[in-house]
């Protein structure tokens, strides 16, 4: 009897466990699944109040900043990001005549400060190798997101991505809104902990459960 209430206490244990670790695992890739469609939404509504043709005027060299048409484009994408906290970069990319290599045209936050350093910069005409983000490239054709975190020289971020008609419906560029990496990890930590305490919760149960059961059989002889 002993015997069988330990590979029955064994047995729900390993059930358990394996059963929180498939509920866990379901609720991480829910969780990122949606980080990923409220990324698509706010890039595909995004795209939609941007003026293809005045994006058209920014000259595609670093002096373009100045034009009247980049700051117009560049407080448009401030604003978008002033209305989805989270948001850590908003940015438009337009391509090149190079494969997978595209080019900024405007970013909110282009950091110019480090243009004579050695950090990543991303004025009109910086060169961007999006080789390594095929779900970048795609957003040439329909909105999409990054389909795990993405790490680049910019830090490690999730994006989702739209294309920027002009009246005919020809895209002419990407519209890309990225979320901090770290806000993910953040959540994923809780989920972990969360998930860890309920299973010791569930474990302390069990084997008191078991114990009172085996305290009572010994006591019933």
């Amino acid at each position: 009897m002993k015997r069988f209430l330990w590979v029955f206490l064994a047995a729900l244990i390993f059930w358990a466990a394996f059963g929180s670790f498939i509920f866990h695992q379901y609720r991480l890739r829910d969780a990122f699944d949606q980080i990923r469609q409220r990324l698509i939404l706010i890039a595909s509504n995004a795209a939609l109040v941007i003026d293809a043709a005045e994006l058209l005027e920014i000259p595609l060299q670093r002096t373009g900043d100045t034009s009247a048409a980049y700051q117009a484009v560049s407080e448009k994408l401030e604003t978008i990001k002033n209305a989805n906290p989270g948001l850590k970069y908003a940015y438009i990319m337009m391509a090149t005549d190079q494969p997978g290599i595209l080019q900024y045209a405007v970013d909110a936050d282009p950091a110019p400060q480090v243009i004579t350093a050695k950090g990543p910069s991303a004025l009109p005409g910086d060169k961007y190798d999006a080789r390594g983000f095929p779900e970048m490239l795609m957003a040439y054709t329909a909105p999409n997101a990054d389909k795990k975190i993405s790490r680049d020289a910019w830090g490690s971020v999730i994006s989702g991505y739209a294309p920027i008609r002009d009246v005919d419906g020809k895209s002419i560029a990407i519209l890309g809104v990225d979320i901090d990496a770290a806000r993910i990890d953040k959540f994923q930590k809780n989920v972990h902990l969360s998930g860890l305490a309920a299973l010791a919760a569930f474990f302390i149960f069990i084997f008191s459960l078991f114990a009172v059961i085996i305290f009572r059989s010994k006591n019933a002889f």
